[in-house]
């Protein structure tokens, strides 16, 4: 690997033939690292299909503005046009590790959505299994050797694609919480703490206005609403049944102050805590 600023890396940049581009996806550069401690990369925007994949370490990830944090098995994608910034988080124990191949062509984001990434959902979650490392190694190799077949290149490539869609079909056959249900938990989890509803929507990996249409839609309510709710529940909990005063209370739920804890019960009950207390 040749070292640089930020890392050590090999990249290969490819020039397509005319077989590849009368098809629907081609590779247009591909390469893999290892991060130095401060690695970052971004803010940009490139103009293909950046697909990366965590090798080892953790690396944190902001796409237009949605901040996820990804680790060895997991995958992310950049889509053409929108801003992004990656950057290690791991430092070296153990380093940040990736391999990545940037396509281009009309059936590029098709086939993505296959794998189920778009760009409302830009990365997946263990999906680097010896299968999909060993389709990534046989590509790897023909630029290693300078001995790039394009009729295999297009082979191995769909093939990658096809062993992605299959990884998503389990997962979908064995499903982990729904992200909704995840971001549920974490509402109900932190609701006493300084938590907003962009760190939910950077913990679920999507954008705050997605988050509000999909938790209205499942629970109908806003996420805030929601959050909203928890602490109003907790706040006449512990007026019924604790000796704490109103202040403890309030600063007890996350709120600032008393009257910032008073104003929401009040409005949220149409009650003050001195009166719901009795």
């Amino acid at each position: 690997m040749q070292e640089y600023a930020h890392e050590y890396a090999d990249v290969w940049y490819a020039l397509p033939t005319p077989l590849q581009t009368s098809g629907g996806c081609w590779i247009v550069r591909a390469g893999r690292n290892k991060a130095k401690p401060h690695y970052e990369v971004g803010p940009k925007i490139i103009r293909q299909f950046g697909i990366h994949f965590v090798l080892n370490g953790v690396v944190k990830v902001s796409d237009d503005g949605v901040e996820s944090v990804l680790e060895k098995g997991d995958l992310f994608c950049l889509f053409p046009g929108r801003s992004y910034t990656y950057w290690s988080i791991s430092g070296d124990k153990p380093p940040l590790q990736m391999a990545w191949l940037a396509v281009d062509g009309p059936q590029a984001p098709l086939l993505l959505a296959e794998a189920g990434l778009s760009p409302e959902s830009f990365f997946g979650r263990q999906m680097m299994d010896h299968r999909v490392w060993g389709t990534l190694r046989l590509i790897f190799r023909g630029y290693e050797t300078e001995n790039v077949d394009p009729l295999k290149e297009q082979s191995l490539l769909m093939e990658l694609f096809w062993r992605l869609k299959k990884l998503t079909q389990s997962e979908k056959q064995n499903p982990k919480p729904h992200w909704l249900a995840r971001v549920k938990d974490y509402l109900e989890l932190h609701c006493t703490e300084e938590i907003t509803i962009e760190m939910a929507s950077s913990y679920a990996g999507v954008h705050r206005s997605h988050l509000y249409a999909s938790f209205k839609e499942a629970y109908g309510c806003s996420p805030m609403q929601y959050l909203q709710q928890l602490r109003m529940e907790q706040g006449a909990q512990l007026l019924k049944q604790s000796s704490l005063s109103v202040t403890e209370i309030a600063l007890s739920l996350g709120y600032p102050d008393l009257y910032s804890f008073s104003r929401a019960f009040t409005k949220f009950y149409g009650l003050s805590p001195k009166t719901f207390r009795g």
